[in-house]
This record gives structure tokens, sequence and C-alpha cells, in this order.
């Protein structure tokens, strides 16, 4: 087993801005036209400096609101309010001794069209295989309904329900697609016949081919080669992401129930399609806006460190903010060609572990000493996607008896137990669902639990399982429908937590009988949650979802679900972290970047170099 190790802190780069800022108190009172308060009202304060980008509060029952503290940059700051259903007609600030009191009036509004999140937009039953099948393929890496999806589908308007699928191919292709040449779906489409099948075969031909890159200048991932036979089987249909068995149930289901205008939506309350509201007087969300528009995709707390860690995908590096200035430092993954840091995890000691999709590589850097050092692959592993470490109920990597931490190999069906000491690595094999393959199937999410010395598994298309790491077998299956779409896990003592993307449910396993203890819908059934992390101070579920917005909350105890919504909108959330001290949430928007972005075009809108903070309150 080859490894390396790489000391010192080479290629760090501190970056802070500056500008003249002062600390503010923002308060005030939010009603409505009658003069009744109106609470879960966000307010977001910008035009703060280099610490924060932005800060939100909610209105509470007396539609009160207040934010200390803030960071104000210039006169005076930046104000947006915002709650689906009303809208802002007046407002009056009210500037003394460096304190804004502000007075807001809103009216209620019926068309939210351009309020509701991204899951208000596909129709059909919840429960049916095909709007499941549909949430698991068409969220995995965007959101489904998202701004830029609803510019491709209103340029079908006026056309029937059977052309919209040959639709969907032409305008992706002219909208979405790549400045990249070759463009391998021209060959393709001159030919495509005007039947459903046939027209879906060559949209879905070039959403493999998008998939496999990444980046401003659309780089393969995976160690992929252009021309080589792993890129060219993932360009064919039966070896690829996008199975013809699938597709023939999702494109109808797309020309059926995705809908080709956009400017209407009324009949939409926010508490009954989203849940109870769970921001109180105490809850703040900031958000910080990092100097690159990188791909960050995860966040990780490190014990002893009071950075917050995180990876950005496309640049292959290891990001440090400092939340208290504002500050970042970059550290470089060692080795040589692309790395593709996809997901970090901390253990206790400090250190965090990443999986490096594109070289197969597991890096662990030391927090402490600033050493990072590099796990190379099995001997003779040409193709692999690694991805999820299994993790303990503190979401800290821990070695079970023989010294090994777990992995998953999404691309292979593999777990693979990773020798800390000797950086020796063996495979073992899951078990397959019913007519899967060991590709499609897609080895997610892993939970470790030490008590029991088991490693839970998830399967996006297929089942969940664990392996028993005495023996090295597969110990329990827990067989799930087609489209449950299981994605990352959370353990607690005695339960595992599952996230069903399809289903927008979350599943609790007893793990001692492998048998389910408990489902739970989310009040969002749109949502597709990705992540979910256990809250030991809180006893609670925290849910990131991809598609609608917001977190959620599962009190455990009462089976409580609480929203808490993002400042803006399309924040694919895949990932939460839990600040073992503090109580602090942080996540990040972590929607998949394809092709380049100007940030002087584009801003922040629909950004990737957004870490949050939520500060849950009460």
């Amino acid at each position: 087993m080859r490894s390396f190790i790489h000391c010192g802190i080479s290629g760090v780069i501190a970056l802070a801005l500056t500008h003249t800022a002062h600390a503010s108190d923002v308060t005030g009172r939010v009603l409505d036209v009658a003069g009744k308060p109106v609470p879960f009202v966000r307010i977001r304060i910008g035009g703060q400096d280099q610490t924060r980008y932005s800060t939100s509060v909610f209105t509470v029952a007396d539609g009160t609101f207040a934010a200390h503290g803030v960071n104000v940059a210039g006169a005076a700051p930046e104000i947006d309010t915002f709650r689906i259903g009303w809208k802002e007609t007046g407002r009056k600030i009210v500037v003394a001794d460096g304190h804004y009191d502000v007075s807001v009036t809103l009216h209620a509004v019926t068309n939210v069209a351009d309020q509701v999140p991204a899951s208000a937009w596909l129709g059909g039953d919840h429960d049916s295989l095909a709007y499941q099948m549909t949430m698991v393929q068409c969220s995995n890496c965007h959101q489904l309904g998202a701004d830029r999806m609803r510019k491709v589908a209103m340029k079908m308007a006026g056309q029937t329900e059977s052309a919209r699928t040959e639709a969907w191919l032409h305008r992706s292709i002219e909208d979405l697609g790549p400045n990249a040449n070759p463009k391998p779906w021209e060959q393709k489409s001159q030919d495509t016949d005007p039947k459903r099948a046939e027209a879906w075969a060559a949209i879905v031909q070039y959403m493999r081919y998008v998939t496999m890159r990444l980046g401003e200048n659309n780089q393969l991932r995976w160690g992929l080669k252009e021309g080589s036979p792993y890129y060219n089987a993932l360009l064919q249909p039966d070896t690829s992401l996008f199975a013809p068995r699938d597709m023939e149930i999702i494109v109808p289901n797309l020309a059926r129930n995705f809908p080709v205008h956009f400017d209407t939506y009324t009949g939409y309350g926010d508490i009954e399609r989203l849940g109870e509201y769970g921001p109180d007087k105490d809850t703040e969300i900031d958000e910080f806006v990092l100097p690159t528009f990188g791909w960050t995709r995860e966040v990780a707390i490190a014990p002893g460190s009071k950075k917050v860690w995180f990876i950005e995908t496309d640049k292959d590096r290891l990001g440090a903010l400092d939340p208290q200035d504002g500050s970042v430092e970059w550290h470089k993954i060692p080795g040589d060609g692309q790395q593709g840091p996809h997901t970090m995890n901390a253990d206790a000691g400090g250190n965090l572990w990443m999986a490096c999709e594109d070289s197969f590589y597991i890096a662990r850097y030391s927090t402490k000493t600033n050493e990072w050092r590099m796990y190379a692959p099995p001997g003779g592993t040409k193709f692999g996607v690694t991805h999820d470490f299994a993790f303990n109920s503190d979401r800290y990597l821990e070695p079970d008896p023989e010294g090994r931490i777990w992995i998953t190999d999404l691309g292979k069906n593999e777990l693979w137990g990773v020798n800390v000491d000797s950086g020796d690595i063996k495979t073992y094999r899951m078990p397959l669902a019913q007519v899967e393959t060991n590709f499609h199937s897609l080895l997610y999410g892993a939970a470790y639990d030490s008590k029991r010395k088991q490693v839970w598994w998830a399967q996006l298309y297929g089942n969940v399982g664990s392996l028993d790491t005495d023996n090295n077998t597969a110990a329990r299956i827990v067989p799930l429908s087609r489209g449950a779409g299981a994605r990352r896990l959370a353990i607690q003592d005695g339960f595992l937590w599952v996230a069903l993307s399809g289903a927008s449910q979350i599943l609790k396993i007893n793990t001692d009988t492998g048998i389910e203890a408990g489902r739970y819908s989310l009040p969002d059934r749109g949502a597709s949650p990705y992540g979910l992390t256990f809250d030991k101070k809180r006893n609670a579920i925290w849910v990131a979802t991809s598609n609608s917005d917001r977190i959620y909350r599962l009190d455990i105890d009462t089976e409580r679900w609480r929203q808490y919504p993002m400042p803006r909108k399309e924040t694919f959330l895949r990932v939460i972290e839990v600040d073992h001290d503090t109580g602090d949430i942080w996540t990040t928007y972590a929607s998949l970047p394809v092709g380049r972005r100007d940030p002087a075009t584009f801003g922040t809108e629909s950004a990737n170099n957004i870490i949050v903070r939520l500060r849950p309150g009460s």
C-alpha cells in the first residue's frame, strides 16, 4: 500500500477584505396594512463588512425583530424582508446613535409564483413511483424546479405533452450545454426519432456527458479520461447513471407534471405546505461569502480548532474560515493531478478526513500540526468514486477494533476498510437489490455503530444494510421500495436514521433488530432530504434538503417538525455540521456547478461559495 506524508503549511493564503464598519443594533416591527403584526418574516441585513455577508433574523408573534452587533459597512444596512404570501408596501428607518429602528408594512398576496421554493413546481402524487424516481434522479446535483430549469421549460409552452419530451432535448442542449467541443450529442440529435422513447434517449445522452464534468472549465471527474473504456461505458445507457428502466418512468412524468408556465401560483400556504416555523426571537442565520466561486461542497468542525473547515472540490483545496474576522486560509491538497475532495469528516483527535473522488485517494489533515497524509487506493484501482465516511453519533470518524475507518466507494458498490496506521485497504462488495448493478446502485451514505461493531450503509438505488466488522460480512439488510432514494445517514445509540430523498421521508431503523422503527414524512413532500445529523444536545435530527431552501428539524421525543428558511433561494444543502461546543449549525450552499460563473453577472444568486451558520434559538 502506497501512502505519503506532506508537512508544513505551504500554499496557505490568508484572505480578508477590508471595509470601514461599525457595530450596530437593527430592531423593528413588521405589520400588515391593517396594523396587525406579521410573524415569521425573515429580515436579512446585508451591506456588512468582511466578517459576515448577511445576518438574518425573524419576526415573532408581535411582529418585532432584533439583530444585535451587526457590522454595518457604509451609512446604512441593506435590509430585505421575506415571507411567502407577503410583499412589502412601505418602510421607515430611524437612525439614532448607531441604532437602526425599522418599521415595515406588508400586504398579503395570493400569487406567490416568485416566492415558492423549487419543490413547489413538480406536480403529481408524492407517493407514486414516478414522482419519487424523478425526485431522486433530478435532485441529485441541482434543484428540480430551479430558475434555470424553469426557463428551459418555459420555451416548451404551446407544445403538446407528447412533443415536450423531444423539446427537452433541444432546449437543454441550447440553454444548458457547455461550450466545449466537440459536443457528443450533435451526432445523435440529427438522427433522433420524434417518438418519446428515442427522444428521451438523446436527452439522457446529454445528461450522461454533463454529469461527468465539473467546474468552470468542465473538467472530467472521477479520474476519467476522454475516450477511455470507463468514460465510454458511462456514455452507454446500461452502464451509466441514467438507466433506461428509470428514464422510461421519469421522462413521461416530466412531460406530464412539470409545467411550462411559471407566472402564476395561487393557493400556496407556507405553513400548510412547508410546516411549522422554527425561528424565535433568538434565531440568527449568518452567511459568509468566500472569495472565490468554487464548489464549496462540505463543511466540518474539528475538535480543538476555532475555524470552520470546508473543501472546494473543483479547486482541489481545503479552506479554513475564521468566523470572528471573516479571513480564509487555503491549504492545497497534495498529490499529482486532480484530487476532487468530495466528502469531509473530522475525528476526535482534530484530524480532517477527505474522500478524493478524482484520484481515489483518502486525505487526512491535522488541524494541530498542518501535516497531511495521503492514503493510496487499493492496488489496481482504475475507476471508483470514493464517497462517504462511516461516522459515529458525534459525526466523528472512529476506528473499529481492528484500527480501520470505513468509506463507501459509490462507483463499485464497495465498502473500504482503511487501516489508519498501515494504510492497507481491503474492499467488501455489498449485496444488490433485484435487477441492480454495482455501479447504478450507488452505495452512498455510511455510519458506524461502535457498540454493535457494525458499519451501516445505504444505496441510492437499492437497500440499507450493515457490515459486521468482526467477520466482514453483511449482517442486516433492510429492503426499500424502488424510488425511496436512501442517501445519507445519521446514527444514535440503538437507532439509524436514513434520508429518503425520493420519498422525502426520514426512516428510523432499530440497529439491534434491523427492523423499521418509524418513518416520518417531511412537511414539504418535495424537499428531497440529502443529509441528516443527530444533535445530542437537542435530541433532534437536522435535515439538509436539496430542493426546499430550508433546514428541517425533527425533535425525536415529540416527533415535532420545524422549518428554518434559508436567506435566499436555490440553496442546495448536502450536509449539516453541529458545533458541539456552541450548538451552532453549519452548512453550505452546494448545487453542482457546471460551466463558467461570472460573479459580475450573477452576483451571489445560486452561488456555491457561501457558508452558513444557523443559531436556532430555543
